[in-house]
């Protein structure tokens, strides 16, 4: 009994698909029918104006604009920093103590200094650390404005240049986007990673950038604004003479308009030349048609 209704229903199903499809098909049918006889059927869409940006994207770190490590000009041990992390220090600022204690000789405590106004990143050590003069003592940032360092590989390189938009996002804030600009890029390539350094600067004031981030960073190499820009499907191309074109509808016949293509984005092509705002373009249909060709719009 229940190998039945299973059959039952399989049978249904088969009956019910089968009606949708041969009704689908009654229905292009009756599209095509439609269609005056010698007449392609086409879809078109009017040309508009739009923006579009070309972007390279890189990964990188950010620091501060100004960055230094501070090292003691003493040796000794840590006695005791002055200072917590996040503190901001001034100029000059004493940071940290360190005992120059000697075995039968007593020297007053040396100052480690912060060689700039800026906040505590990062304190390296603990209470009573061996402190050499190569130790770092204390990471000193300013941090209302910050950089992303990052590499650009050698194919790259000539479209990138100083002041260029960028921008930069991080993980921990996925929903802003924070701009800035190219303000270094280095004219030597690396031989073993043939790449060149390159920096973005950008403004923190509410900190928000830390030194340390991983960062991304989208550099915008070309921006076109209020451009022609049609779909990237309705272009075709002579393989012969390695051109262009598209076909629009002017009094009810399918015209072949060269063109000359810009920079493209997310399936979209700027139009340098060939085409003008409102015009007529066939965007559907296009692969069937020759030049002249009479047509009818089935959808627009």
């Amino acid at each position: 009994m229940g190998r039945k209704v299973i059959w039952i229903i399989v049978i249904v199903l088969i009956i019910g698909i089968g009606y949708r499809v041969i009704t689908r098909k009654e229905n292009v049918d009756k599209k095509m029918r439609d269609v005056g006889e010698g007449l392609v059927p086409v879809a078109i869409q009017e040309v508009k104006s739009g923006d579009l940006e070309l972007i390279l994207s890189f990964v990188g770190d950010i620091k501060g604009e100004d960055q230094v490590t501070v090292y003691s000009e003493a040796t000794g041990r840590l006695s005791r920093y002055l200072v917590e992390e996040g503190n901001w220090v001034k100029k000059d600022q004493v940071i940290a103590l360190v005992d120059r204690a000697v075995t039968g000789m007593e020297f007053e405590e040396a100052r480690v200094k912060s060689p700039l106004s800026g906040t505590v990143g990062r304190l390296y050590l603990d209470k009573g650390s061996t402190i050499g003069l190569e130790t770092p003592v204390a990471l000193i940032a300013r941090m209302d404005r910050v950089k992303v360092e990052f590499s650009i590989p050698e194919k790259d390189m000539v479209k990138v240049s100083k002041g260029q938009q960028a921008r930069v996002r991080v993980d921990a804030y996925p929903d802003r986007t924070f701009n800035g600009k190219v303000t270094r890029l280095s004219p030597v390539v690396d031989p073993i990673t043939r790449s060149a350094y390159a920096e973005v600067t950008l403004s923190n004031p509410d900190h928000k950038l830390k030194p340390g981030m991983f960062a991304e960073i989208d550099i915008v190499v070309v921006s076109s604004k209020g451009a022609v820009v049609i779909p990237k499907e309705a272009i075709l191309e002579d393989l012969n003479s390695k051109s262009s074109f598209v076909f629009v509808v002017e009094g009810g016949s399918a015209v072949r308009r060269s063109v000359e293509k810009g920079i493209s984005q997310q399936g979209l092509v700027e139009v340098k030349s060939g085409l003008s705002f409102g015009e007529k373009m066939i965007i559907t249909g296009q692969h069937y048609l020759e030049d002249g060709d009479r047509v009818e719009v089935v959808q627009e």
